[in-house]
């Protein structure tokens, strides 16, 4: 077991036990805070969460997740000394709520290139990435708030991207079918997918108990996809014409939007869209800048008080080239962007 500590960004290397154990004694206590700020500041502020329903249930979900997963949390409830239960909270929580979110892929300079906004609450408590190597699994690196086991954006070291929007679901899983939830079953792609082959059988293999506008890119084979995905079925988006664009609605299968899909969702990929094509359609010679001006345009980044964009990433998978937000709200525009090191050989 190891563990390099540099700021916002951890690495940690062992079995999953030992990731967690590592993980949560570099956080300690601070992790307790961590999490009932969250809870409190973000759904618990905003009244998206049915707390019944968050503490009878968390236990439960937790010990239905995969065992790499439960030993994982167990290691950061022993490590940072907060209850097993507190953390479960804290994982379950994302069952309970919805979110945004607004993302595409472009092709520029003949490489793909991904951008994206996560919106959610508490801004201040996210900006961290973590470079996970845990035994007989894919190195990955995911993105979110200190020491979070589960993620909804992360590359793995076969140079896979995936990130995924939240979208309302229009179907769920029959009862007693086991299912994930979407931050649950992209981590356990991230660690087990090479391929946008490997995540299309993994889509129609494993169910999942939320949808989900999933945003793929292999970086090996230079090419993405967008996969509009119910609980229970998916849809593929290719990148052709340059570009693909994706908010809170769903766009190849509009059948399934519901009461959900807000207009605001609707005006924000109209507005993302066309300055995509616009830079598809000009090209660019400076592509980070250039996308992570288009991510902090004010119809597309979020930043009200308590809920907005807290982190941002660009990405071109082929060049190995990744960049976060380690902090700053709104993350796009005011944001400290940073190239991340590629971690591998």
């Amino acid at each position: 077991m190891s563990q390099e500590l540099s700021g916002r960004l951890v690495h940690v290397r062992g079995s999953a036990r030992e990731v967690g154990l590592a993980l949560g004694r570099g956080i300690g206590p601070r992790l307790g805070q961590l999490v009932s700020r969250y809870l409190d500041e973000g759904p618990g502020r905003h009244g998206q969460v049915d707390w019944d329903r968050l503490r009878a249930g968390a236990m439960l979900w937790l010990r239905a997740l995969p065992c790499r997963f439960q030993e994982e949390i167990e290691g950061l409830a022993t490590g940072s000394g907060v209850p097993l239960e507190r953390l479960a909270e804290w994982c379950y929580v994302e069952e309970c709520a919805p979110d945004g979110c607004s993302a595409f892929l472009c092709s520029l300079g003949g490489h793909v290139w991904v951008g994206r906004n996560n919106d959610l609450w508490a801004p201040d408590l996210w900006g961290h990435a973590i470079v996970r190597e845990v035994d007989g699994r894919l190195p990955t690196i995911t993105f979110g708030m200190e020491g979070e086991p589960f993620t909804g954006t992360g590359v793995n070291a076969e140079q896979l991207w995936l990130h995924y929007n939240w979208l309302p679901a229009p179907d769920m899983p029959e009862p007693g079918q086991a299912a994930m939830a979407p931050f649950v079953w992209l981590v356990d792609a991230l660690e087990t997918c090479r391929t946008l082959d490997d995540v299309e059988d993994k889509l129609a293999d494993t169910p999942r108990t939320g949808a989900m506008m999933l945003f793929a890119v292999d970086g090996r084979a230079d090419t993405g996809a967008v996969y509009e995905c119910t609980c229970l079925s998916h849809a593929r988006r290719d990148l052709e014409g340059g570009r693909l664009a994706g908010t809170n609605h769903y766009a190849a299968t509009p059948a399934h939007n519901t009461g959900k899909s807000s207009q605001e969702s609707y005006d924000r990929y109209a507005r993302l869209d066309a300055l995509v094509e616009a830079l598809a359609v000009k090209g660019t010679t400076d592509a980070p800048a250039d996308l992570m001006q288009i991510l902090a345009d004010p119809a597309i980044e979020q930043s009200d008080p308590g809920y907005g964009t807290v982190y941002a990433n660009v990405a071109c998978l082929s060049q190995r080239q990744v960049w976060h937000t380690f902090g700053g709200y709104p993350a796009p525009s005011a944001g400290a962007w940073s190239r991340i090191e590629w971690p591998w050989p």
